[in-house]
């Protein structure tokens, strides 16, 4: 997953996503300020869609939360139903957030687990696949069989 920073956005987005009426250094998602996800802009909409989202427990402490990539400014959470944008400013943790009211994607969807993981995560598991896919095919395996191997230990850890 590319990390996409703030300064890779389009002025106007930019400008856009960073004015929201965020609430600051929340400890909890319900005390977050609200804006409709109908209000924002198809550029916008679009825009944040991309972010890398994850499910966050509805008690957690916000402040507790200390792993962000501050170099992917922007985060969707997800949490009992409700949709977060979060704003981190650089930092590690959800500087600022708002809920996205009657924000609806479908949360099973591949794209929203690929923002669910994280992207060190990711790297590694890339890295394990790309080599135990080398190593089959270097072995005399074609790509079919490679997958359909790669796929039943899926299966079985899962």
């Amino acid at each position: 997953m590319k990390v996409m920073r703030g300064r890779d956005l389009k002025r106007n987005v930019y400008e856009k996503l960073v004015s929201l009426n965020y609430s600051r250094k929340e400890n909890y998602l319900y005390d977050a300020n609200e804006i409709e996800w109908n209000e924002l802009n198809g550029e916008i909409k679009n825009t944040i869609l991309s972010f890398p989202a994850r499910h966050i427990d509805w008690f957690v402490d916000l402040m507790d939360i200390e792993d962000l990539e501050g170099d992917q400014q922007f985060y969707l959470f997800h949490s009992s139903g409700k949709t977060f944008l979060v704003d981190t400013q650089g930092y590690n943790y959800p500087r600022y957030i708002i809920q996205l009211v009657d924000f609806e994607i479908e949360f099973g969807s591949e794209e929203f687990m690929d923002g669910v993981v994280r992207i060190s995560d990711m790297l590694i598991f890339e890295n394990v696949v790309k080599s135990l896919a080398s190593e089959l095919k270097r072995d005399g395996f074609d790509k079919e069989d490679v997958v359909q191997y790669l796929q039943s230990k899926v299966k079985e850890l899962v």
